[in-house]
């Protein structure tokens, strides 16, 4: 009998044996049925890379082994699922609840994170954008798990999109002990509906109602939940006073009630003496409007454990009266108030706290003096900010059981001495943040020099004094942890650190530490070692006897050399190299097979990369701007990798990225600014990748033809660059965004491609960023743009070749921030639709295009614009005075229409705005005065418009931030206000109007001024001598005024002129012989930023205006990009006298020089051969004398030459070299020239007037004799007199003529002087 007995036991052994082999089969199908619901059931998740979970498939069939699921490990039936975030971003779908009748020994099921909307019966397996009417599944939800699922104690629905009516479902869930029902939709209801229907589930314990709007009712609601222990109403929209009338108190068995961000002035009668909380332990009130007088309200709670008042209104002092009521507490946590003091100071009697956290409240030194009766404390947070001068740590002396103590300061004089701890004798950790740690020597008593409880010690943005780290921290040789974080501590490493050989982790980050780290290779029992970001240098041969160390930073510092000491550290998991000037070859990096984590970026590594290849267990390769080469797939071994970044390298990389085929894991890759090219053998190979990426970059360069096709077995996609590649593609490829339902940027920038741009069939819920700018791209822009990716918030599709309208649906994409259509071939006009739609909008630009019409001529409400580009359009119309609403508006282009009326005066009070380019319109009248506060405009641009007037004195006003101006070519007359002085100017252009008067001292103090140009006004006056306060002075253009006098020497002081135009005034003197001119050879920018709230979004905007100077006797304009290049002196049509005179070393660059229309007289100077840049030289017009030099024929680069019109002699130069391309025009009126350019041979016989040898100190004076020319002139004068004699002696007739007209002209000055001046006249008679 008892063998029988024996027997069956056995059997049933063995056939519980058999159940634990594996899931159920049933089960198993069911989980597989639950796959198009939550698509990582069978995933597992491992790192936490870029604030992202990494999944990967299960590699074991039994379902028992996954992650996600637990079975029992003697019946093999699952009893907890948790497939928390599992849906892959399904938006408000429909679960399929009685999937999981199959489950009946289903303890806990976790279905947070999945949006779900409601439940549908299991015979209609509905498609997830399908939304039945609410009847439908309010009978088929979670009622019919509770006829098979009776043994679900736990239930996790939280952050889905349920609403109330789910409630009567869940409350046939008997069973259920705890149930989260966390942000959700749930809001304040009526009783049929409401919360109060899950009080049927008896067995309740725990309820989690956070996060959902259900307002002061639920108190009530909550009422007959008498068997709950935790209750979590944070962030439920509680306001006000908490008042609980008629309440049957059946929250006695409550130990834990959470009710934090809420906004709670006042708990009411919540704890009043009928509610008896007797078993109340854990109360959390954080984040509410509560004051003071709360503390009366907690009175009764006797039991009470953990109190958490953290971030209210607590403000002065505390009545310990009232906290020493709750006698049982043992953590008290008041941080984040006002809080400064308690009354009595040492009336606290909390003999059982052992955690208090008072930090971030208004405290001053007297606070420890309270804390001393607290002798029990263990933990101790605390914040001194009103204090100067020493924390006196004796206060705390009575903490004899005091372990972990962190101090915070917040002003500049709070000290403390590291001596005190001496009083701290179990004193384990110490964390100080902002303290003067100084050396300040404390009484005898509290001398203990050993520390020897001290474990762990970190000082983060504290002042220490360097002497210190050598007495005190160096004395502390039992510490095991040691961060020195952000203290500004220079100079070499303490060589005491090597004491503090028990160190297991050291951090000396965000220090100026310098020089070698020598001190450090004693510290043998170092597991992590982080001293980024300082100024270290040399080499780390130092580390290499750390071998023990796991993980090792040393980024961010100035190490240089190879890596070699590296390859002893084998137990290395981390290494983040960064940022320093190591070189050579990573050969070292092969040992340490254990590597989870290497960083080596921004370095000078070379060579090929073949030596990590053995770093199997890499989760993490950080290898980018260095300059490695070689083969890439030397990697296609790390089949732990999920991230790679091996950008700005010389790695040539198929489009393919077959190399990396066989990472499974592998979900980021960038690969930017290397060569990728065309694999030549993907036609041939049609496998499919393992890995699913999350993120791709290829940005950079190369012809790749068709896009890849690995791209083509994506689905996880969330950020994808591929710009700046060329792809011989005629159309979008809007399959990435079919394929990808997570994709959330998309840069296709300059990828060369064409043809039509095609948007999802469907709507797209994630994408967020596109960005398809600088393509060929033609056709029309999609009419449902914006109703199919209505989520956009940065969208770019400028230089392409869209034409037609711009679609209205844009005005559907309510969160659309960036919308960029410039350089485009659009026409029409700007839709109502999309004017009132794009709430969201801040920058909108439409410029280069062919729009039309008024501008916002329907309704607005852009009024959150940033930057609004208009400029390059036909747009009509006035100004919309509807911009004047934009009240944020940083930026306004309107340039280049054919907009009319007057400048409305609302723009100058555009409090924010700080450009404004309204130039090449029809606007006319005058500038408006103003009383606004326009005072942030940095850029003003009106140029060539029909502006009138004066210019007024509200223009004073911007002073202050004006950084441009440019009213050119407009009819401004007068002068410009006395008051203006932009001290912060850098260009102005006021050329073509009709300004009058002298130079205003406007400018006196613009000492950043690089830009002046007052060209064609009616200026008159000296040029003023303060011209050389304009230090940043480049260009300087007078052209076509009255200015006169001399050409002040002062300019010579400007030492960064590139053109100085003086030419077409009256300016006599001499021309300065140390004027100093050459090219600037960089461009100057004037940009401003658009303040974007997007962080990844850059705009700028630069007004250029051109500059007019002649060169080579014609007026060309030149923008900034050319004038870089230029350099050259104007100084022609003037009355200039004397001789040229330059110092060549002050004009070698000189590009252009012209002279012309003078009266300068001497030779031409032989030292302009040297101006070797020289492209265009006119001295025509002037009495220049003496021979043309024959150096110039050495002139390379000279284009224009011209001589014309002066007294020089000699013989004119060869046709050789550059001066054989200039013609006779350019010799012309010089009659002592000879040569074949004038046609006059030069004979070799000497005449009479050529020039003889002077003797002695006889003047020479060139090629004329002044004796023969004098004596010649005398002799034909004579001649002409005696001629004119003889003829009116010999005819009578012209005789008697002559002295007719000799006394009409007497009797015609009588009579004139007689007329004009009578009364002199008179009197001179008389």
């Amino acid at each position: 009998m008892e063998s029988k007995w024996l027997a069956m036991v056995l059997v049933v052994l063995s056939l519980g044996s058999g159940l634990c082999d594996g899931c159920l089969e049933e089960e198993r199908f069911a989980l597989f049925q639950l796959k198009p619901f939550f698509e990582f059931i069978y995933y597992k998740s491992e790192y936490l890379i870029n604030n992202d979970f990494v999944y990967e498939k299960e590699s074991s069939s039994n379902c028992c082994e996954w992650e996600r699921v637990e079975c029992n490990s003697i019946t093999g039936r699952v009893t907890h699922l948790f497939l928390n975030y599992s849906s892959n971003m399904k938006i408000d779908w429909y679960l399929n609840a009685s999937l999981f009748l199959p489950f009946e020994k289903l303890q806990n099921l976790s279905l947070r994170g999945n949006f779900i909307t409601g439940c549908v019966a299991n015979q209609c397996l509905l498609p997830f954008n399908f939304i039945p009417n609410i009847y439908f599944f309010l009978l088929f939800c979670f009622e019919r798990l509770s006829s098979k699922l009776d043994k679900l104690e736990n239930l996790d629905l939280s952050d889905n999109h349920f609403n109330n009516n789910i409630l009567a479902s869940l409350s046939e869930l008997s069973s259920l002990k705890s149930l989260n029902l966390a942000e959700n939709v749930f809001t304040r209801s009526n009783p049929t509906n409401g919360i109060e229907m899950l009080s049927k589930l008896n067995n309740l314990e725990t309820l989690d109602l956070s996060f959902n709007s259900l307002g002061n009712k639920i108190l009530s609601q909550l009422d007959d939940f008498a068997s709950l222990k935790s209750l979590d109403l944070g962030y439920c929209g509680l306001k006000g006073t908490l008042d609980i009338q008629e309440s049957n108190n059946n929250w006695m068995n409550l130990k834990e009630l959470y009710l934090e961000g809420n906004e709670i002035e006042s708990l009411g009668s919540l704890f009043h003496e009928g509610m008896k909380f007797n078993k109340l332990e854990v109360l959390s009130l954080n984040g509410n409007l509560l004051n003071n007088s709360v503390f009366s309200s907690l009175f009764e709670l006797s039991n009470l454990k953990s109190l958490d008042l953290s971030d209210n209104q607590l403000e002065g002092a505390i009545y310990t009266k009232d906290l020493n009521a709750l006698s049982n507490l043992e953590e008290l946590i008041l941080s984040g108030n006002e809080v400064n003091g308690f009354i009595p100071s040492q009336g606290l009697r909390l003999m059982n706290l052992k955690h208090l956290d008072l930090s971030g409240n208004g405290f001053n030194n007297s606070i420890l003096s309270s804390l001393a009766t607290l002798s029990n404390l263990k933990t101790l947070s605390v914040g001194v900010y009103l204090f100067n001068g020493l924390t006196d740590m004796k206060d705390l002396y009575g903490l004899s059981n005091l372990e972990e103590l962190y101090m915070a300061c917040t002003t500049d004089g709070c000290s403390f001495s590291l001596q005190s701890l001496g009083l701290f004798p179990t004193l384990k950790s110490l964390s100080l943040l902002g303290f003067n740690i100084n050396e300040t020597t404390m009484p005898s008593y509290s001398r203990n020099t050993d520390f020897t409880s001290l474990k762990r010690l970190k000082l983060l943005y504290c002042n220490v004094n360097k002497n210190l780290t050598r007495q005190d921290v160096c004395e502390s040789t039992n510490l095991q942890e040691l961060g020195i974080n952000g203290c500004n501590l220079k100079g070499s490493l303490p060589m005491c650190f090597s004491n503090l050989t028990s160190l297991k982790m050291l951090s000396l980050s965000y220090n100026q530490f310098s020089g070698n780290i020598s001190a450090l290779q004693s510290l043998t029992l170092l597991e992590s070692l982080d001293i980024s970001s300082n100024q270290f240098s040399g080499n780390i041969s130092a580390i290499q006897s750390l071998t023990l160390l796991a993980s090792l930073d040393l980024s961010s510092n100035q190490f240089s050399g190879n890596i070699l000491a590296i390859q002893s550290l084998t137990l290395l998991e981390s290494l983040d190299l960064s940022s320093n000037k190591f070189s050579g070859t990573t050969s070292a990096i092969q040992s340490l097979t254990l590597l989870a984590s290497l960083d080596l970026s921004f370095n000078q590594f070379s060579g090929n990369i073949s030596a990590i290849q053995s770093l199997t267990l890499l989760a993490s390769l950080d290898l980018s701007f260095n300059q490695l080469s070689g083969n890439i797939s030397a990697l296609e071994s790390l089949t732990s990798l999920q991230l790679l970044d091996v950008s700005n390298n010389k790695f040539h990389i198929p489009s393919s990225l077959r190399p990396f085929f066989n990472l499974s894991k592998l979900k980021y890759f960038h690969a930017d600014n290397n060569t990728i090219h065309a694999d030549d053998h993907e036609m041939s190979h049609s496998s499919a990748p393992r890995f699913r990426l999350s993120s791709i970059s290829l940005s950079c360069c190369g012809s790749v033809g068709s896009f890849p096709k690995f791209l083509y077995h994506q689905s996880e996609l969330q950020h994808v660059d591929l710009s700046n590649i060329y792809f011989k593609v005629d159309r979008f490829p809007f399959w990435l965004l079919e394929n990808n339902t997570m994709l959330v940027t998309l840069n296709l920038v300059n990828c060369s491609l064409s043809g039509p741009f095609q948007v999802t069939s469907r709507v797209h819920s994630t994408l967020s960023y596109l960005n398809i700018s600088n393509n060929a791209f033609g056709g029309n822009i999609p009419a449902r743009i914006g109703a199919h990716l209505p989520f956009l918030v940065y969208l770019n599709m400028s230089k392409n070749y869209f034409n037609g309208s711009i679609p209205s649906s844009f005005g559907d994409t309510s969160s659309l921030q960036i919308l960029d259509l410039s350089n485009n071939q659009l026409s029409g006009e700007i839709p109502e639709h999309m004017a009132m739609g794009c709430s969201s909008l801040q920058f909108l630009g439409l410029s280069n295009n062919k729009l039309q019409g008024s501008i916002f001529s329907g309704n607005f409400n852009l009024t959150s614009l940033l930057e609004l580009e208009l400029n390059g359009n036909n747009f009509t119309g006035m100004i919309p005075n509807v911009l004047a609403n934009c009240s944020y508006l940083y930026i306004l282009d309107l340039s280049n229409n054919s907009i009319y009326g007057e400048v409305p005066s609302w723009i100058w009070n555009m409090s924010e705005l700080a450009a404004l380019d309204v130039s090449r319109n029809q606007l006319f009248g005058r500038l408006p005065q103003w009383r606004g506060s326009a005072s942030n405009l940095e850029q003003v641009a009106m140029a060539d418009n029909q502006l009138e007037g004066l210019i007024p004195r509200a223009i004073c006003s911007l002073n202050l931030k004006l950084q441009f101006l440019d009213l050119s070519m407009n009819s401004l007359s007068g002068t410009l206000p006395s008051c203006f002085k932009p001290g912060s100017v850098r260009e102005v252009h006021l050329f073509k109007n009709k300004l009058q008067g002298a130079l205003p001292n406007a400018f006196h103090d613009s000492c950043l001024l690089v830009t002046l140009d007052l060209s064609y006004n009616h200026l008159k006056g000296n040029i003023p001598n303060w011209v050389s306060n304009l230090s940043e002075l480049s260009y300087l253009l007078l052209r076509r005024n009255h200015f006169e006098g001399e050409i002040p020497i002062q300019l010579c002081k400007l030492d960064r002129l590139s053109l100085i135009d003086l030419s077409q005034n009256n300016l006599s003197g001499g021309i300065p012989y140390c004027l100093k001119v050459s090219a600037l050879n960089y461009a100057i920018e004037q940009n401003i930023w658009l303040r974007s709230s997007l962080d990844d979004i850059n705009s700028s905007m630069s007004i250029e205006v051109s500059i007019e100077y002649t060169v080579k006797s014609r007026s060309y304009n030149y923008k900034r990009r050319m004038l870089q290049y230029m350099s050259g002196i104007d100084l022609s049509s003037n009355k200039l006298t004397g001789e040229i005179s330059f110092e060549t070393r002050n004009i070698m660059k000189l590009f252009t020089l012209n002279l012309s229309h003078n009266s300068l007289t001497g030779p031409i100077p032989q030292v302009f051969s040297n101006l070797k840049d020289l492209e265009s030289l006119d001295l025509s017009y002037n009495n220049l004398t003496g021979n043309i030099p024959v150096e110039f024929g050495g002139l390379h680069f000279l284009q224009y030459f011209n001589v014309s019109y002066n007294n020089l002699s000699g013989k004119t130069p060869e046709r050789i070299r550059q001066l054989g391309t200039f013609d006779e025009s350019c010799y012309v009126g010089n009659p002592f020239l000879c040569g074949s350019l004038v046609g006059k041979n030069c004979s070799p016989v000497a005449t009479p007037l050529t020039p003889k040898a002077l003797v002695g100190n006889k003047e020479d004076h060139g090629f004329i004799d002044m004796d023969a020319f004098y004596a010649s002139f005398f002799a034909c004068y004579v001649v002409v007199l005696l001629c004119i004699t003889a003829v009116l002696y010999i005819n009578p007739y012209w005789r008697q003529a002559w002295f007719y007209y000799i006394q009409m002209a007497v009797d015609s000055c009588y009579y004139f002087v007689v007329d004009n001046f009578p009364i002199n006249f008179c009197s001179g008679n008389m």
